[in-house]
């Protein structure tokens, strides 16, 4: 079994427009997903920049709000085409302003979803719902958050591993294409995004050619249906002890 990374990128600029997240209605489809916690969005139309991105030297790069988009220079295109990368498609975002497109990145589109496989036991877990914290309650409403205004769809979505690695049922990633996301939701408050996964060898070929902006962090793979029958093992083994009083 091969590893697997989560690969992030810098953020450089917001996507356009930006004042009151209008770009939202611009660039995902309507209708789709939750307005107020964003799960379930679905892009339809392409990315809007102010301008050219300045960060020449670096080959991967994000927008500030969207944490599983990737936006690539030619070389990266080029590179992945050659050697047969799998799971990914191009297209160019494009000026707010004149809607012409840009031409000096591409976008990495990622649309093969994994089946439900994280194992987020021990991770926080965020519920579209009202506020019930009064002291968050007070904060959001102080802040004019759109958080309190609703609709809530009642979807949960998981807060990001602190000090620890992403863990996956390992039986899925048989026969998958080189890039993939996950099923489940990652995120807080408005920010709701579904992670990008890669192979080994989108790995490799990212360090051999030394490109920057790309972040990769391995993560964890493990048999579900065993730990969920030690786990139940282990279960019956505390009540048969507290039975025997041993």
């Amino acid at each position: 079994m091969n590893n697997w990374y989560h690969i992030t990128t810098g953020q450089f600029g917001y996507p356009q427009p930006e004042d009151d997240f209008e770009y939202l209605e611009l660039t995902y489809e309507p209708n789709i997903g939750c307005p107020t916690c964003h799960v379930g969005i679905r892009q339809n139309n392409p990315f809007r920049f102010r301008t050219e991105p300045k960060a020449k030297n670096s080959q991967f790069l994000g927008l500030n709000w969207v944490f599983d988009q990737i936006f690539v220079r030619e070389p990266v295109k080029t590179e992945f085409e050659k050697n047969g990368i799998t799971g990914i498609s191009f297209s160019r975002p494009i000026f707010h302003k004149s809607e012409k497109e840009l031409k000096t990145i591409y976008q990495l589109h990622v649309d093969t979803i994994l089946p439900k496989a994280l194992i987020g036991e021990n991770l926080n877990t965020e519920k579209c719902e009202y506020p019930t914290d009064k002291k968050m309650l007070k904060f959001l409403k102080a802040n004019g958050s759109g958080l309190v205004d609703g609709p809530f769809c009642g979807d949960l979505k998981f807060n990001f591993p602190q000090g620890q690695k992403m863990t996956f049922d390992f039986e899925v990633f048989e026969n998958l294409p080189d890039f993939v996301r996950t099923y489940e939701w990652f995120g807080s408050g408005g920010s709701a995004n579904q992670p990008i996964l890669i192979s080994e060898k989108v790995k490799s070929i990212i360090e051999l050619n030394n490109w920057r902006g790309a972040f990769l962090d391995q993560i964890e793979l493990k048999n579900k249906k065993a730990r969920i029958a030690n786990n139940g093992y282990n279960s019956l083994w505390q009540r048969a002890k507290s039975k025997l009083n041993l």
